[in-house]
């Protein structure tokens, strides 16, 4: 198994050459106005993804399995995806928790590493996480936590590969519940987000 560089996705009408300062993880960078994936980075991302991994398929079909966000169907990405021979497979409705190797396994440690990593940052810069420095920063966290073996052991614990349909169970699908209004995002949040979810954070406090 191999993986290849990621994606960072941040919020900006224009790209900043700055963004791309100490980017050890040689990721890519999209900036659409409103800081979330749509129909144009998806299209640009599989063209990278497909850039990155068509010479190791070595001419047989590519797989990409993905969640239902709609950047992933539009007409644009399922014509290139068919006229270069990749399948689309997508998740079933809700079912991330299960067949998602990153939610089943990555994340996790993944957020524990990170928020270390930051805490450890502002404490001894006296800095805030931005664009500038964030790429910086999670590199960290990322090359600790996703290595080689992880990689494998989230897709044989969704039983992705070697394929094994009996390591995702009927009670397993139950909805996840939800556990925490407090986000834990990398980049500060907008202000009056910030204040709902601190109110709803002391209001469970209090309760």
């Amino acid at each position: 198994g191999q993986s290849i560089t990621l994606t960072v996705i941040y919020k900006g009408k224009a790209f900043s050459t700055n963004w791309h300062q100490d980017n050890d993880l040689c990721a890519s960078i999209a900036h659409p106005p409103k800081g979330w994936t749509d129909g144009v980075v998806g299209s640009l991302w599989l063209e990278d993804f497909d850039a990155k991994t068509h010479v190791k398929t070595n001419g047989h079909a590519c797989l990409l399995i993905i969640d239902g966000h709609n950047s992933h169907y539009t007409q644009e990405f399922l014509d290139y995806a068919q006229d270069h021979n990749i399948h689309v497979l997508c998740y079933p409705a809700h079912s991330t928790h299960v067949y998602q190797g990153l939610n089943v396994v990555v994340f996790s440690p993944l957020k524990h590493c990170w928020t270390e990593e930051r805490d450890q940052f502002e404490s001894e810069s006296w800095l805030c996480i931005m664009k500038l420095n964030f790429i910086m920063i999670y590199a960290k966290a990322h090359q600790k936590v996703l290595t080689h073996n992880l990689i494998q052991t989230a897709f044989m614990k969704t039983g992705v590969w070697p394929f094994n349909p009996s390591d995702v169970i009927k009670e397993m699908m139950a909805a996840s519940l939800e556990t925490s209004s407090q986000g834990h995002l990398p980049l500060l949040q907008p202000s009056p987000v910030h204040a709902v979810t601190s109110l709803l954070h002391q209001h469970q406090m209090i309760d």
